[in-house]
């Protein structure tokens, strides 16, 4: 059995950024309020659960594009010309083996919208922007979100999409067409707006995250672009967006899914209708729209500069933070243990704020027993991250192991 100090090394290991690990626990656990917590009370009112709708799922897609930098940095700072392929063939396969998880989970459950196989298609398109220099990803990304979605609108419009809620299993592998289409365009976290999440991570990702001023500016950036995106959002449906929508959702009662301020609040299914361009005005959870991408991009971007300075503030005691990070440093093993979990849980329904905490508590001290005792890396991701070394070693040859922030679990 380690020491304290020895188990408290492991939690907060030299050369780790533990901020990133914070950041992605906290997603997590935001991601496990919206799945377990109701959006309306049984007196007709919206519960604080909605602050983390749409939030916490985009917080783990930015943190999606700084895994793709830090899994292959060392591999592409290599010479020669193979680098790259190894890079490449090495995400791909990531994004593979991910998906498939996904795919597993969807036959587990049919009430929760699996992110695994749509994050799994983003890895899988990631090499396409590994060579892009700094600057440029930061200009792609803002670009991305505010044109992807009016391109999502126009092909949806243009061949009659509806909006899909399925959940991918590997029976959707028989129609091909379908699965695509809803991945691309329809699903619930659509590729192609979610596209501009990996962007602005990967761009995050090449800044220096141990620095106050980095870190600082993030913070104010962050917000500043939160605030914005709601309040231009809010004047143009106060110019007549309003009325279109409100005519469009037809006689739905507030706040009851499907309503305009239920969209507003709570959220979309993935995208929303295509009947009017004025959806386009909305910044509401899962919509897709710029406004939405804006917005939470925004937070994403506050709460990586928080979680930043907070383990710069720690330094040495950064071990504190473990709570979060351990979690947030196998997001694999803790999102699939959750998902399966809340399936068992409804056979004996806890409710409310109790059955929270049971999932929050469990994955907490499942991963600090794991981290502290066992392994850097999580039951998950040790198969996973071996798999694709083995790949990369094939076409470059060896490729060092990393247990710190180049090596994070869910890379």
């Amino acid at each position: 059995m380690p020491d304290a100090s020895t188990v408290a090394r492991r939690l907060a290991p030299a050369g780790r950024n533990l901020g990133i690990d914070t950041a992605r626990g906290l997603a997590l656990f935001g991601m496990m309020v919206t799945h377990v917590l109701t959006f309306v009370s049984a007196e007709g009112a919206f519960t604080p659960a909605v602050w983390f709708a749409g939030r916490s799922s985009a917080l783990f897609a930015v943190l999606a594009g700084f895994s793709v930098v830090l899994s292959t940095q060392r591999v592409l700072a290599r010479p020669g010309a193979r680098p790259w392929a190894a890079a490449a063939a090495g995400l791909m396969l990531r994004g593979l083996l991910i998906s498939i998880v996904g795919l597993l989970l969807g036959m587990v459950t049919s009430s929760i919208a699996v992110i695994l196989v749509f994050y799994g298609v983003m890895f899988a398109l990631a090499p396409l922007f590994l060579r892009l220099p700094t600057l440029a990803l930061g200009l792609l990304a803002p670009l991305w979100m505010a044109l992807a979605p009016v391109l999502s609108m126009a092909l949806r419009r243009g061949l009659e999409l509806e909006t899909s809620s399925i959940v991918p299993t590997p029976g959707d592998l028989l129609t091909p067409q379908y699965l695509f289409t809803d991945l691309l365009l329809t699903g619930y976290y659509p590729v192609l707006p979610w596209m501009g999440y990996l962007l602005l991570g990967m761009f995050l990702a090449r800044l220096d995250w141990r620095s106050v001023r980095t870190a600082g500016t993030a913070v104010i950036i962050g917000l500043g672009t939160a605030l914005l995106a709601k309040a231009v959002s809010s004047l143009l449906l106060t110019a007549g967006g309003r009325a279109v929508l409100e005519a469009s959702v037809g006689p739905v009662p507030d706040p009851e899914p499907g309503s305009l301020e239920y969209a507003l609040q709570a959220g979309s299914y993935g995208v929303t209708p295509t009947d009017t361009w004025w959806w386009l005005t909305i910044a509401g959870p899962h919509s897709a729209t710029p406004f939405d991408l804006f917005h939470t991009s925004g937070v994403a971007v506050a709460v990586l500069g928080l979680c930043a300075l907070a383990a710069i503030a720690l330094g040495q005691r950064s071990w504190l933070l473990a709570p979060l990070s351990a979690p947030g440093s196998m997001p694999l093993t803790v999102y699939t243990g959750h998902i399966v979990f809340l399936e068992i849980s409804r056979l004996a329904p806890m409710g409310g704020l109790t059955e929270l905490f049971v999932h929050v508590g469990i994955a907490m001290l499942f991963a600090l027993a794991w981290r502290g005792l066992a392994s850097p890396r999580g039951p998950l991701e040790w198969p996973l991250s071996s798999a694709v070394r083995a790949v990369q070693r094939a076409i470059l040859g060896p490729v060092p192991a990393r247990t710190d922030d180049r090596d994070i679990a869910v890379h």
